[in-house]
């Protein structure tokens, strides 16, 4: 196992499956031990042991990431089992395919709560450890879909909001070795990926195909690294040119 990024300890959410895992995975291989933490507390162990298989140390943790009193039991839990935390990568997200009229203000909450209060629980939980870290990294999971408009307004303004507070948060590290940033998928071979829309995704995409979890958990892998120090408040869009283009309606 490389030791790229040497002793540090990375908390990943959603890392049950989909982008969490393969990110999980990737800064797994860099040599980060990885907090695997979900809401669904089997998948999240379930990323854990293919972690401990390959030579990671790794914990799984059952948190619903929207209590705040979740975010500080979590920061307890990670000390005890892992350490210190240095890289905090929020991937958790959810998508309610509801237009409009047919959002209601209890799934506008939980969209918003899941994708936006959640990453910022998280970072007020955890900003102590970062700024002590030898170098702390704050890695949001925002969509192209927040860079522009989308069918589902739920969900592309809780990602634009999400870009927002990625570059806000650059004022709150102002001065230490903290670096704040976001990656903005297009459509991605994950459980939230319409199916029956993929084809034509595809066909939209001036490289021929939908992304796959490694393909942004790559990126995800430079922005965690020492070597990245420069790059802060930024959301890099990946989506194999798609957005730049065309639309996947």
């Amino acid at each position: 196992m490389s030791s790229t990024l040497g002793s540090a300890v990375a908390v990943v959410t959603g890392a049950g499956g989909g982008l969490g895992a393969a990110t999980a995975k990737i800064l797994g291989d860099l040599g980060l031990a990885v907090a695997c933490v979900d809401i669904d507390e089997v998948a999240a162990q379930r990323t854990a042991d293919e972690l401990k298989s390959a030579g990671t140390e790794s914990a799984a943790f059952g948190v619903d990431i929207t209590s705040e009193s979740a975010a500080t039991s979590l920061l307890k839990a990670v000390h005890v089992e892992l350490g210190a935390v240095s890289h905090l990568v929020n991937i958790a997200g959810i998508l309610r395919r509801t237009h409009l009229a047919d959002t209601d203000v209890a799934s506008w909450r939980q969209v918003m709560d899941v994708n936006v209060t959640a990453p910022f629980l998280l970072t007020q939980a955890f900003a102590d450890d970062l700024r002590r870290a030898e170098f702390g990294r704050v890695i949001n999971c925002a969509s192209f879909a927040g860079t522009r408009g989308y069918e589902y307004p739920a969900y592309a303004a809780s990602k634009a909001a999400l870009i927002n507070l990625t570059s806000s948060l650059m004022f709150d590290f102002w001065g230490t070795s903290v670096t704040v940033n976001a990656v903005a998928p297009g459509a991605m071979d994950t459980p939230m990926l319409d199916r029956a829309a993929a084809e034509r995704m595809s066909a939209k995409t001036p490289t021929g195909r939908i992304l796959d979890p490694e393909d942004v958990a790559a990126v995800i892998a430079f922005l965690a690294a020492r070597s990245s120090r420069g790059v802060n408040g930024t959301t890099t869009v990946i989506d194999g040119g798609a957005s730049l283009l065309f639309s996947y309606k």
